[in-house]
């Protein structure tokens, strides 16, 4: 516990606590947003029968606080987990059910540990389990440094992040540490581990609460930016000048005195950077002073230290570098960073989903669909051939059997498959089963894992309206029609700045961040030190992939090599422990 409890102090600087007894005992560091002095953890209910941890805030709290009866609601403590505490004291786990926000929590009751996490899956959660001990922690690397010398690394979780990006399931680069899957409630009770989930995030929405179609969508897009600030601290917001940010900004003008309004572009120079020209354009019709940072992609070397410093597994995405930026300026003005995370998978902002809605003969489906069993997109479509290509062992050595995660009615599924929110639409609305996709397995594992893991790490914890589970529901409620319209990407969020100065600003297409910076280039120009990190590293003596990959790098994708080299950065901390 004293290794654990001090691998886990760059997740909160704001206090930390203990408790045990002779059955467990708990640690906590805590990132404090709300009640930032008042709430100590372990928390304590109002009945002294339950001891909580936890990691996040429930955004709703206040909401929720109503409804609790008068015996727990009397001389209530402050904070937001105290009021989950008080519904898990009353309720037991259907006390989860209404939370929202970002959280993982842990609660004792003296004989049973359980265990939860939101559904989205936006804080981690990780445990270890024999039949006389078990563990979990914030990130894999706590646990890393609490069990030395009894972890064993997965070869099937090694060949899937290179070739997907990602581990799969519930899998970790470690065979012995699992993850709790997002919307998952454990509870442990003596060598008994028993699981459940929180209700589907397709049942949350209830028309009747509100009003319906686009005024209702409207509601709950109020609702969300209402609850992202939520905070007993400055917030500042990431801004790209693009219509998710402008949103983002526009709703926290309104609702706070905004600590700062961050921009990122190319240090090639201001000129000729269309993003920075658009945010001052936008900025300056919002009356903000814009806090511009210059960006250029950094050292080998420096790049090295950030991916050990800040983040907890291997990235699969170069992008950890931008958002690292950001939140080495943002901790300087505030604890919470806002931002438009999500909004192209909600609203449906990418031309694939175009695509797919307009295809009458449903040729692109068809295709999309038959193209893979596992991921059925662009980035995954080729996973068994890279398996057959690249693995270094037979591919049912490499890859996990089909008993290795339960198969669905609904559609068959291979041995890398899972389950997630709206699968069911594959067939009835392939463009909601494709955006959902992208929300619940891309951008929670690809993206957002390493920004909360980098962004914890700077001091800041980052935000956004669009994870809000109930604006989800309500969007994904509707038909395809009305989800995706012609000539108007993100028709739904475009509505937000009808009425105002901006409403004109983004007929043009937004570029993309990382369109003014050429990876490929950065690792062009420093091949030499960047090649032999990979071909020289432990990822070599795994024995995971052939050979044949690592002396062919110079013909591979950029993004994979980016993988090749995260991993092997990863590899080289983890020999340190």
């Amino acid at each position: 516990m004293q290794r654990l409890a001090a691998s886990l102090t760059h997740r909160g600087r704001s206090g930390e606590g203990a408790y045990a007894d002779e059955l467990v005992s708990l640690h906590s560091a805590r990132h404090a947003v709300i009640a930032i002095k008042e709430a100590r953890q372990p928390l304590r209910d109002r009945g002294d029968a339950y001891t909580m941890v936890g990691n996040g805030e429930v955004l709703n709290y206040r909401e929720l606080a109503a409804r609790l009866s008068a015996d727990r609601s009397r001389r209530l403590p402050p904070g937001d987990l105290q009021v989950a505490l008080e519904l898990f004291a009353a309720r037991g786990a259907d006390g989860f059910e209404p939370l929202r926000g970002p959280f993982a929590l842990a609660v004792w009751d003296g004989d049973e540990l359980t265990l939860v996490r939101d559904r989205l899956g936006e804080r981690p959660l990780y445990y270890y389990e024999t039949p006389d001990l078990f563990m979990f922690a914030s990130e894999v690397r706590c646990l890393e440094s609490a069990l030395r010398g009894r972890l064993t690394l997965d070869g099937a979780s090694v060949l899937s992040f290179v070739g997907l990006g990602r581990m799969t399931g519930d899998r970790t680069l470690y065979q012995e540490i699992k993850s709790v899957a997002p919307g998952e409630i454990l509870q442990i009770k003596g060598d008994r581990v028993m699981r459940r989930r929180l209700a589907p995030v397709s049942d949350l929405y209830d028309p009747s609460r509100g009003p319906g179609g686009e005024a209702g969508i409207q509601h709950l897009i109020d609702q969300a930016n209402h609850r992202m600030l939520v905070a007993d601290c400055p917030v500042a917001v990431g801004f790209s000048g693009g219509v998710d940010s402008t949103v983002v900004l526009k709703a926290a003008l309104e609702g706070t005195d905004v600590a700062a309004a961050i921009t990122l572009f190319s240090e090639r120079g201001p000129g000729i950077d269309e993003n920075l020209r658009r945010a001052r354009a936008v900025a300056k019709v919002m009356g903000v002073e814009l806090v511009e940072v210059p960006f250029t992609i950094p050292s080998l070397g420096d790049t090295v230290s950030l991916l050990d410093e800040t983040l907890d597994m291997p990235a699969a995405e170069p992008l950890v570098l931008h958002n690292n930026a950001l939140h080495t300026v943002a901790r300087d003005y505030a604890r919470v960073l806002l931002g438009g995370h999500g909004a192209d998978e909600v609203f449906g902002g990418y031309d694939r989903y175009t695509a797919l809605k307009n295809d009458a003969s449903h040729g692109a489906t068809l295709e999309w669909m038959s193209a893979s069993l596992w991921e059925r997109w662009r980035r995954t479509a080729d996973w068994k051939n890279f398996v057959a290509q690249w693995s270094q062992a037979p591919s049912e050595q490499c890859a996990p059997t089909p008993s290795d995660f339960p198969h669905t009615d609904a559609r068959p599924t291979d041995a890398l498959d899972r389950p997630f929110p709206y699968e069911f639409a594959e067939n009835s609305d392939p463009v909601l089963f494709g955006q959902a996709l992208d929300l619940f397995r891309l951008m929670t594992y690809d993206n957002f894992r390493a920004t909360d893991e980098n962004g914890i790490a700077r001091g800041v914890e980052v935000r956004s309206p669009f994870f809000d589970l109930d604006l989800i529901a309500g969007v994904y409620a509707l038909p395809v029609h009305r989800r995706i319209v012609p000539h108007t990407k993100k028709h739904l969020l475009h509505r937000t700045l009808h009425g105002t100065p901006m409403q004109d600003m983004f007929a043009a297409r937004k570029i993309g961040f990382d369109d003014a910076f050429s990876y490929s280039d950065w690792m062009s120009e420093n091949w030499p030190e960047f090649s032999t990190t990979i071909t020289t590293g432990p990822l070599a003596e795994l024995g995971v992939v052939r050979g044949t990959l690592l002396q062919r790098l110079s013909e591979l994708d950029w993004r994979l090599l980016w993988r090749l080299f995260s991993l092997t950065t990863w590899l080289k901390r983890r020999e340190r422990f």
